[in-house]
């Protein structure tokens, strides 16, 4: 079972634009959801979660701890500015523990592909994180993908080659989608120049077909009264 990590909460009741002030202070507005339920605003360290990012608590079980009561809750997403790289908004989630939940969880390599030895291969990691369906008290940490094995053109590594670091899980994604992959360097070469032509057309007046995604409406939130 993976290890918990703990986050101290407080009530919030500064909303709206004026967390910002509290963003100055070293402090991180936060919001505590549960399906049915109104979201309840609370504010954490800024210090304290930025060290749970760090050990990439995020999409795990932590243990809240509010003036009122200890309650294991997932650390469901973290905001980061991408201009200064500083912490934004933290949303925490109750989740009942014995039901699974679909989260999703970072994917580590281990051990060396001898293909990364051969100038005329690239070993490419596809996907960074795999979505698996776990009891939250069992989420993993990690899954693990060995690369060992991965020597010539069309070695891969799939979904089904994974294991959980801790905990157990059953993957969502489909067993078969690769992972890692060797390929030849001169086809991903092939494939950059044919990008740069595409952008090339666009630039001269060619209209994109892609339609732009509509934007999430933002969730509502309620002052906290207690966790």
């Amino acid at each position: 079972m993976p290890e918990r990590q703990t986050l101290a909460a407080e009530p919030r009741t500064v909303l709206g634009k004026k967390v910002r002030r509290l963003r100055r202070e070293g402090v991180i507005p936060a919001n505590l959801v549960q399906a049915g339920h109104p979201s309840i605003a609370m504010q954490v360290s800024e210090r304290e979660l930025a060290d749970l990012v760090r050990v990439q608590a995020t999409g795990q079980l932590v243990d809240l701890e509010s003036p009122d009561a200890t309650e294991p809750v997932l650390m469901d997403s973290v905001d980061i500015d991408t201009l200064t790289n500083r912490l934004v908004h933290v949303t925490l989630r109750k989740v009942d523990l014995t039901r699974p939940i679909d989260v999703m969880v970072r994917v580590s390599l281990e051990g060396h592909a001898p293909a990364s030895d051969n100038a005329e291969l690239l070993v490419l990691q596809h996907l960074q994180e795999v979505e698996v369906s776990a009891l939250p008290a069992e989420i993993p940490s990690s899954l693990i993908g060995d690369v060992s094995g991965l020597v010539d053109i069309g070695d891969e590594v799939c979904v089904s080659d994974l294991r959980s670091a801790d905990g157990t899980y059953e993957a969502v994604d489909d067993p078969d989608v690769i992972v890692v992959q060797v390929t030849a360097a001169r086809a991903i070469e092939e494939e950059e120049e044919e990008e740069d032509l595409e952008e090339v057309l666009l630039e001269e007046g060619a209209e994109p077909t892609d339609e732009a995604p509509e934007a999430a409406d933002g969730a509502s939130e309620q002052p906290a009264t207690g966790a």
